[in-house]
Order: structure tokens, then C-alpha cells, then sequence
């Protein structure tokens, strides 16, 4: 990814275009802020809760598409501060975050 865009589409193709307004590691560090901030640290939360949960109301990553948040998360996995555990939908995909 280079700046704020990324392309989606086959190998070697340019089918569809991203635009973030913040990056995925800009969420990602927000999102984990949150989490260690509020004492979420250590317990599950499904995407659809970290989204749009009573929560995360007011928090700048709130209704924030899910390709984006997955992504974000995805970002700390990779970092070790967060493990998925996928399911389904992303209503049942679960997260815990490390302090």
C-alpha cells in the first residue's frame, strides 16, 4: 500500500480501488488504545461489537466497514497485541487484544 490507497483485483490487475481516509494501522493503534484504555484488554469482542457495539458509540472507529476494521485488526495480530478468532460472518468473528 502506498499513501492512503490500495488496489483489489486479481494478480496483476487494477480492478478495485481503496481510499482510506486513515490507514489500517492508524485504526489498529486507535482501536488498541481503546481496548487498554476502557479494560477491554484480554477479553473477547466480536467485530460486529468493536463497530457498532454500546461501547465503541462516540469512538472515531464506530461503524467503521468491516474490510477496514478486519484489516486493522489483522495489523495487530501480526504485532502480537491481538489474536482473531475467525467465524462465519463478522458477527461471530471474535477478537481478544493484549495489553
Amino acid at each position: 500500500m502506498l499513501g492512503h490507497a490500495v488496489w483489489l483485483g486479481a494478480k496483476g490487475t487494477k480492478e478495485t480501488c481503496i481510499i482510506y481516509w486513515r490507514k489500517p494501522d492508524v485504526w489498529a493503534n486507535m482501536i488498541h488504545q481503546w481496548a487498554t484504555d476502557r479494560g477491554f484488554c484480554n477479553t473477547v469482542l466480536t467485530l460486529y461489537e468493536l463497530a457498532n457495539g454500546d461501547d465503541t458509540v462516540g469512538q472515531e472507529f464506530y461503524n467503521l466497514d468491516p474490510a477496514t476494521l478486519r484489516r486493522s485488526l489483522e495489523i495487530l495480530q501480526s504485532q502480537g497485541r491481538a489474536q482473531l478468532f475467525v467465524g462465519s460472518s463478522d458477527d461471530d468473528t471474535g477478537v481478544k487484544i493484549f495489553p
